[in-house]
Formats: structure tokens, C-alpha cells, sequence
């Protein structure tokens, strides 16, 4: 016991109350100490081990996201999983829910069906009368709703966990001024308009080109990609074919790899090709940059928000974090072929 606790740094009634499970010690230190005993091959430590699992409390988290056949949410999910699995005050368990379209009402049971199964949820979710009546009835249950990557109006959400979208619709204006210094036309494609972070994105993003009086660009509204890459290429085919003369495509939402399809290969056009930018980082879409298919992705930084995200709900079931007072805004990031 006294080697243990030498090594590990704390005292020896410290190891004590762990072996009889007389006192609390906080979970971080009753890993650490398990750490230390493995380490040094203590010989109590499934005694240790056992202290420890009795003294976290173990907690189900859900997560509500789009389709699973997108590869960002796929990806997403793996993010989320490891990081629930990382988290050493509670013993959690993840669970998901994806959502194959963006009707509301499906969206609003599908939230609450998680509600029923889990102590905290966080979702990437559409803005709408009802999913905010399902997260008010969530958080009078005691259970939080962090929304994620794309905020909601709902005032008894949990607070936010995402990227600043109006820096970066602007940071999108600012490298089309620069990458397309004559001006021209700019195909502006929606994934979905209830999303919040689209239409932040949108907004600041016609902000920033309204602004510059020189070179003037016009601005395409193109129907939405309803977060799919099949439509998407569809809409991009459509927009090419009806304004020839494009000079930018700007994708606020899902479809980046659909959009990328829809273009000629680069250099043996007649017309040169628009400068595309998305906001969706996937496996395929930066392979897709390497090869030049895709300008510019500024995207969305998954890790980090699923980390965020997980840690703040288990604060808030800690009691450590405020009710509605996560705000979480990280960077976002800049990928060009160059440095993905």
C-alpha cells in the first residue's frame, strides 16, 4: 500500500479508503490510482478496479443525427461513441437515433423517444415549433437537449456546441472575392433551410458580398440538396446548365460530394470551372480537394464538437454546468487541397 501510494502520488488513507470502501475519493483520482497499481502490478487491483466501477454512476447518453448513409455523420457518430467511451466520472453508454428525412414531427418523436431511454441528449436537428415542444417536454423530465453543430430557438434547450456560421459565410465571401476577382455569378445551394447554421451561413455570407461594391457579384439562389449528394449533383447539373457563366458554387449544407460530381473534369473544360466550396469534410470529400474536384471546404469541426458536446452533458448531469448555460463556439476549419 505504501508503494502504491508513493508511486501514485497520494496518501496512504487515501489507498485505504479505496481498498475498504470506507471514504469517497473522486473518480479521477480512483483511476489514476487504478493506472498506477496496473502499472506497478499491485496486487489488489481488481479490489480497485471494482471501487471504481461502484463508485461511477453509470449514464446513457443519446444522440439524435441525420441519415447514417451520409459518411459525415457516420464518421460522427465514431467521434461521439469514443469520446462517451473516454469519459471517466460516469460509466456511459451512447445511444443513437438517425433520422432517414427532416419531417419535423418525426424528428420531434424520434427525440423524444431517446428522452425516454437516456439521461441527456444531444442532436443535430432542424429549427421548428415542433422540436422545441419536444425538448421543452424533455427538459421538464429532466432530461437536457444540447443541440449540436446547428442551433434551435428552443428556450429550454441546453445551450449550443458548434462553429461561429456567420464567420464563416462571411470567411466564404471573402475567398470568392479574392479567388474570382472579375465578379459574376454565385450558385448559392441550401441543404436545408431549417437549419439554423444555414441560414446564418447564407445571411452573413450575402452580408459580406453586398458590401463590395467592387467586383459585383449576383447571387443565384439554387432549390435545396435536402442533405443529399444524389440531389444535390442534380441541382448543381441544373444550375450549370441554366447559367453557363458561374464563376462560384457555394453549398451551405449536405451534397458537397454530389456537387463535386456535377462538374466537368478540371482543365478540359471549354469554360472554366466554378470555384466550389461546401462546409462538409468527409473522407471522400477530401479526397475529392486533393484531387481538385473540391476549391474549399470550410468545415465543421466534428472531433471537436463531439468532444465538447459529451463533456458538457456529463457537467450538466454532475450538476457542474448551468441549465441552458452551455456555449460551446469553436473554429472552425479552412481545408484546401494543400493541407487536408
Amino acid at each position: 500500500m505504501a508503494d502504491l501510494a508513493r508511486e501514485a502520488g497520494v496518501s496512504l488513507s487515501t489507498i485505504d479508503r479505496i481498498l475498504s470502501g470506507r471514504g469517497k475519493v473522486k473518480p479521477a483520482t480512483l483511476d489514476h490510482v487504478l493506472s498506477t497499481a496496473e502499472r506497478i502490478g499491485f496486487h489488489a487491483v481488481g479490489s480497485i478496479r471494482s471501487r471504481r466501477d461502484m463508485a461511477v454512476p453509470e449514464r446513457t447518453l443519446g444522440f439524435l443525427l441525420n441519415d447514417r448513409a451520409r459518411h459525415f455523420y457516420q464518421a460522427f457518430s465514431q467521434q461521439l461513441s469514443s469520446e462517451v467511451a473516454a469519459q471517466t466520472s460516469i460509466q456511459g453508454r451512447a445511444i443513437f437515433s438517425h433520422v432517414t428525412d427532416l419531417d419535423p414531427a418525426r424528428m420531434a418523436d424520434a427525440l423524444l423517444t431517446l428522452g425516454e431511454k437516456c439521461d441527456a441528449v444531444a442532436a443535430v436537428c432542424i429549427d421548428h415549433p415542433r422540436i422545441n415542444m419536444a425538448v421543452k417536454e424533455l427538459a421538464a423530465r429532466g432530461v437536457p437537449v444540447l443541440p449540436m453543430i446547428s442551433d434551435i430557438s428552443a428556450p429550454e434547450r441546453a445551450g449550443f456546441v458548434g462553429a461561429n456560421d456567420w464567420q464563416l459565410g462571411r470567411s466564404a465571401g471573402w475567398f470568392v472575392r479574392r479567388l474570382c476577382p472579375r465578379g459574376g455569378k454565385i450558385g448559392l445551394v441550401p441543404g436545408n433551410v431549417r437549419y439554423t447554421c444555414q441560414q446564418s451561413l447564407a445571411a452573413s455570407f450575402r452580408g459580406f458580398i453586398s458590401e463590395m461594391p467592387t467586383p459585383r457579384f449576383t447571387v443565384i439562389d439554387a432549390p435545396s440538396s435536402e442533405e443529399s449528394d444524389l440531389r444535390a449533383e442534380e441541382v448543381v447539373t441544373s444550375l450549370m446548365r441554366e447559367h453557363p457563366d458561374l464563376v462560384a458554387i457555394v453549398l451551405s449544407g449536405g451534397g458537397l460530394q454530389g456537387a463535386a460530381r456535377a462538374q466537368p473534369p478540371r482543365g478540359g473544360a471549354a469554360s472554366p470551372t466554378p470555384l466550389l466550396i461546401g462546409t462538409e469534410i468527409t473522407e471522400k470529400t477530401r479526397a475529392l480537394l486533393v484531387e481538385g474536384r473540391i476549391d474549399m471546404i470550410l468545415a465543421h469541426p466534428g472531433k471537436d464538437i463531439a468532444r465538447e458536446a459529451v463533456r458538457a452533458l456529463v457537467r450538466q448531469m454532475e450538476g457542474l454546468e448551468k441549465p441552458q448555460g452551455v456555449q460551446r463556439v469553436l473554429p472552425f476549419e479552412i481545408l484546401i487541397g494543400e493541407n487536408c
